[in-house]
């Protein structure tokens, strides 16, 4: 169910949203709208989303895009790609992420450095001339050249006959590896399990996060481009943020989560209540489901602003912060206060938001 919701919510926003052109904001190109095709030469990192996305472009820069149905067919320096559906035909002269369902790579793809990939479905062909990661259910080997290593942690891995793994390929032991007659793998390595400690099914979680987390970037890309004011009055607040600042917040999103069931109740037993209960529990909802894309972008700021300490493009800093969080959210250890201190903490910052300015 709460699948549908998110569902729901991404494919309303983009009912919602009227058609952007691409406009250069400092040295980033950014268009939103449900059918989006890069053409030019873009001398920018360029970040794209909607519904179907096309980078048929030379990007000197990150590609960043987020979509249903994605496609790279041009060429770009980095890549962090996110969808549905992504197919790769086109050239990454340095580093990759590609996180979605179902991923193709065609012959004609070329990797120049590493590359991270996440999703159920995976299809690898083309050249990669350095190191693949891969976190799937099912990844297929088909004409893939690969110069470095590969490691997969998937439950089915097959290699085809014209597969090309010049380094070591690491799989875990209880997955079904199977290599036809003709594929050439220097070396083979089998790693720990597929399970978890507590027997959990980690690619039912893995799906989950990624389909979760594609959602929530498409939503804060929305947010971002039609309301950057948001993101501005969160950098001003905690420009200088402190312990004291930061536990103001996490005690304001404490409150929140206790207060406001209460006051349901408040108002559901009162017949004359019943209308605004109502109102308030969507609100409540709402908040609830956005606390993950302000903790990111914070996140993503507050890291931005210590280690790079240089300006960026919101867009940019919200999908470093969204994609740390990602990584958080998947790791059995500290996902689970991972995701306690992200709601507190954005329920903070909403509060923060709605509250009027003190003049």
């Amino acid at each position: 169910m709460k699948k549908v919701l998110k569902i729901m919510l991404v494919m309303a926003m983009f009912f919602t949203i009227p058609p952007v052109s691409a406009k250069e904001i400092n040295h980033f190109t950014t268009k939103v709208d449900t059918d989006v095709t890069l053409k030019d030469n873009y001398t920018s990192s360029v970040v794209a989303s909607g519904d179907e996305v096309t980078f048929d472009s030379s990007v000197k820069g990150i590609a960043i895009g987020a979509a249903n149905q994605l496609k790279h067919k041009g060429t770009s320096d980095y890549a962090i790609l996110g969808g549905n559906i992504i197919e790769i035909d086109g050239k990454i002269n340095n580093d990759a992420f590609i996180a979605g369902n179902i991923i193709t790579f065609e012959d004609e793809a070329i990797i120049g450095r590493d590359i991270i990939i996440v999703g159920s479905d995976i299809e690898i062909s083309g050249t990669f001339n350095r190191n693949v990661s891969i976190y799937g259910s099912s990844v297929t080997f088909k004409n893939a050249v690969v110069s470095g290593n590969v490691k997969t942690y998937a439950t089915k891995i097959k290699a085809q006959k014209n597969t090309k793994i010049m380094g070591t390929l690491s799989y875990p032991e209880d997955s079904s590896y199977k290599a036809e007659d003709g594929a050439v793998i220097t070396k083979i390595k089998k790693t720990e399990p597929i399970q978890t400690a507590d027997n959990e099914d980690f690619f039912t979680t893995l799906s989950a996060k990624v389909w979760s987390y594609l959602c929530l970037v498409v939503v804060f890309a929305v947010i971002s481009l039609l309301f950057p004011g948001i993101f501005t009055k969160i950098n001003n607040k905690f420009e200088k943020a402190d312990l004291g600042l930061m536990t103001e917040t996490f005690t304001k999103g404490l409150l929140t989560l206790v207060l406001v069931p209460i006051l349901f109740v408040l108002l559901f037993i009162t017949a004359i209540g019943i209308p605004l209960g109502f109102i308030l529990v969507i609100l409540y909802g709402i908040a609830m489901y956005l606390t993950t894309v302000f903790t990111g972008y914070l996140l993503g700021y507050k890291i931005w602003q210590k280690v790079f300490n240089k300006d960026a493009h919101l867009l940019l800093i919200g999908l470093f912060g969204l994609f740390i969080l990602f990584i958080c959210a998947i790791i059995p250890g500290i996902r689970i206060l991972a995701s306690i201190l992200t709601t507190l903490i954005g329920l903070g910052i909403i509060i923060d938001l709605v509250k009027p300015n003190k003049e």
